[in-house]
């Protein structure tokens, strides 16, 4: 039995993804795709590797198996398969493909409005922070799909007021209530997004949620723009599918290799912007920034580093692990990264030494200058632990003058 799922980019039909007897899957682009192609891994000139297009997609689901089952049974679908759930949930997902079993357009008909009031975003949060597992609503007519392993929601906001996201409803917004146990997470992270923005690394608006008597870290979609009454979709993809690995390959992607790929596929600058991505991470302490944490937005006429997103500083929980999903130049934790292993990251990955060491440098201050002014909100005791972690790890890089650091 052959399965297909149609792919729609902005109104146009993008090409197919079709799973054969065999359980292979592959991507044939339609004659009305758009000129830059919907992954790197997936090339218009053909070249994909045999799992590139069956990866693509599982990357559009939760990593987390329990939430999958979860999805299956709310959608009605008979298995965690990929292209059932994708069937049901491909109306949302991250980036700017719309996906369907049927061949016709998805936006065909008037938008389906299904508000979400307060009681219901609470009860959702409430239930997430019960069941870390249950990311859709049982009586939810939501139909969307996230990544990652942590629940949560999608939601879209559209004069104001909450909506659940459909087909015909883009979410504009991301909602993650913390994991219990973790506290002050939700303060934590708008901080480190906000610090993200402040030092010139690109991320989208961030702050706690408080509706009723919860709260949660909501973060507005940076693969989503205000045109109208509905935002629109833009279309994304995270280093694991740009590099045709699946979810469970997400850690074994190095600096390196993500340094090489930008290079030869889109250009010098933008490996430069990664770098300083992952600097901010490197600094604020989000060793858990993986290859599913940063991704490139893939516009008609350009490709370019997406906002950050997903800046968590796990240095202050030391119940998950403190080693750098990507190490530095041999350093595997962020306060031990000095300016040599900046020096060798770049001399290992065909980028210029000293343009590297200048733009961390610079980093680090600026960092510095922006942690001093961070307001502290409620989190009171995890804020400070924050700056002090912080400190740390940009220490020895910011504290001698910049023109000494230049040249260690």
């Amino acid at each position: 039995m052959t399965e297909v799922l149609h792919a729609w980019l902005e109104g146009y039909h993008a090409g197919t993804f079709t799973r054969g007897p065999s359980g292979h899957v592959r991507f044939d682009y339609s004659e009305s795709a758009p000129t830059t192609p919907i992954s790197l891994s997936l090339p218009r000139t053909g070249g994909a590797t045999r799992r590139a297009a069956a990866n693509f997609l599982d990357n559009l689901l939760p990593d987390n198996s329990a939430a999958r089952y979860q999805m299956a049974s709310v959608y009605g679908v008979a298995s965690v398969d990929t292209f059932d759930l994708l069937s049901q949930a491909g109306g949302d997902v991250a980036g700017g493909l719309v996906l369907t079993a049927e061949e016709g357009p998805p936006d065909v008909g008037p938008l389906l409005l299904d508000p979400a009031g307060d009681e219901d975003v609470a009860a959702r949060i409430a239930a997430l922070k019960r069941s870390p597992d249950q990311w859709v609503g049982a009586a939810s007519p939501a139909r969307f799909s996230l990544a990652g392993t942590q629940g949560k929601f999608a939601l879209a906001d559209i004069g104001g007021e909450w909506y659940w996201s459909n087909a015909t409803v883009p979410s504009t917004h991301i909602v993650k209530p913390a994991r219990p146990g973790l506290s002050g997470l939700e303060d934590v992270e708008a901080m480190a997004l906000g610090l993200a923005s402040k030092v010139g690394a690109g991320a989208p608006q961030a702050q706690v949620m408080r509706v009723l008597d919860q709260s949660a870290y909501l973060v507005e979609r940076f693969d989503r723009v205000r045109t109208g009454q509905v935002a629109a979709r833009l279309h994304a993809e995270d280093i694991a599918q740009a590099m045709g690995k699946g979810p469970a390959e997400k850690y074994d992607v190095s600096a390196q290799q993500v340094i090489r790929l930008l290079r030869e596929q889109v250009g010098t600058e933008i490996a430069y912007a990664f770098v300083r991505q992952l600097a901010v991470n490197t600094f604020l302490g989000n060793a858990d920034a993986h290859a599913k944490n940063y991704s490139l937005l893939l516009r008609p006429d350009e490709i370019v580093l997406s906002p950050m997103y997903d800046v968590v500083p796990v240095g202050l929980y030391p119940q998950f692990d403190q080693k750098l999903a990507m190490g530095i130049g041999g350093a595997r934790r962020a306060a031990e990264v000095r300016l040599p292993h900046w020096r060798k990251l770049a001399r290992t990955s065909g980028l210029v030494e000293d343009r590297v060491v200048e733009l961390v440098t610079s980093l680090a201050h600026s960092l510095q200058e922006a942690v001093d002014a961070v307001e502290v909100g409620s989190a009171v005791d995890e804020i400070a632990r924050s700056r002090e972690l912080i400190g740390k790890n940009i220490a020895s890089i910011a504290a001698p003058g910049r023109s000494a650091l230049r040249h260690e």
